[in-house]
């Protein structure tokens, strides 16, 4: 969504962006190490097959971000720069000293959960990095995220701050809120004020699940109709959950195996050289200022030997 190009006339803002994304987290975090993962083809799939309008309508209610550009760039125009700067993205991912995942049939979401909960060892730090709620989650004593569009850190005690609902419940108000931009529906007036009024369980650090939510929703039925709309919505809620929880990703064991041999690789070194190339190739390294101290800044602090 960065308005740039490179002096060939190609927009390169995507590129880019991501680049400087993920090293202004680096800088804020300063990690030992870091994951870049992509969703893999068809990685929607498994999702689309319990729930067919998943993620439906992303497409044809797609927003053109590049706005500077309405008269220059079709439809056609944005998916194949997109396709070129993923490419390159690629190339010059290869040569700094983070680690990529990508499989097929799986998504990314999928891959970031997995590895705090199931392959970090307790006492093991991980910063999640995404726009997504559904993240917030996984936030525990180990766990936080960071927030790009934020520029913030949520662990548990902002999470309560900002939500007032402890992040070991964060996923039974996002399974009654719903998802818009996943096309997941929720229930009807479960909005974050009426979720914490009537469910005030979801405030305290004792985790709620579904079926406690149900029996819940059951003592209280009467007068407040908000009970009864959930019971009447117990196959949504149930399909939600199917659909959002991330604490036990819903991936086969040889994925499984595949990302934690990948994670368990050595850490490539910064390829100071290979990466100018790449930058000069496609013309994008005026982009970054002085590249050298963008990279030092940045890959200092990574374990590279």
């Amino acid at each position: 969504s960065i308005p740039t190009m490179n002096d060939d006339g190609d927009h390169v803002g995507g590129v880019t962006g991501v680049l400087k994304s993920i090293g202004y987290a680096i800088r804020q975090v300063q990690p030992t190490r870091v994951v870049v993962v992509f969703d893999g083809q068809g990685g929607s799939q498994m999702r689309k097959k319990i729930y067919p309008e998943y993620k439906a309508g992303r497409d044809k209610n797609k927003l053109r971000v590049n706005r500077q550009y309405a008269g220059m760039m079709n439809d056609e125009d944005e998916r194949e720069s997109m396709k070129r700067q993923f490419v390159w993205l690629t190339e010059m991912l290869h040569a700094l000293p983070v680690t990529t995942m990508i499989y097929d049939g799986v998504e990314a979401d999928d891959i970031m959960a997995y590895i705090p909960t199931q392959i970090l060892e307790e006492g093991e730090q991980a910063v999640l990095m995404s726009t997504d709620k559904d993240f917030l989650q996984l936030v525990d004593e180990d766990t936080i995220m960071w927030s790009p569009t934020k520029k913030k850190i949520y662990n548990r005690k902002s999470v309560k701050e900002e939500f007032g609902i402890d992040s070991r419940n964060i996923l039974m108000y996002r399974i009654l809120d719903g998802d818009k931009s996943d096309n997941i529906p929720g229930v009807y007036g479960c909005g974050i004020k009426t979720v914490i009024k009537r469910f005030p369980e979801l405030v305290e650090e004792t985790e709620v699940n579904v079926s406690d939510l149900l029996k819940l929703a059951e003592e209280r039925k009467g007068k407040i109709k908000v009970y009864s709309d959930i019971l009447e919505s117990k196959e949504q809620i149930l399909l939600n959950e199917q659909l959002m929880q991330l604490k036990d990703p819903n991936i086969s064991g040889q994925i499984k195996m595949k990302v934690l041999d990948r994670f368990n690789e050595e850490i490539s070194p910064l390829n100071k050289i290979n990466f100018l190339k790449v930058l000069l190739k496609y013309k994008v390294v005026n982009n970054f200022g002085d590249i050298n101290d963008w990279l030092k800044i940045t890959f200092g602090n990574i374990i590279t030997d």
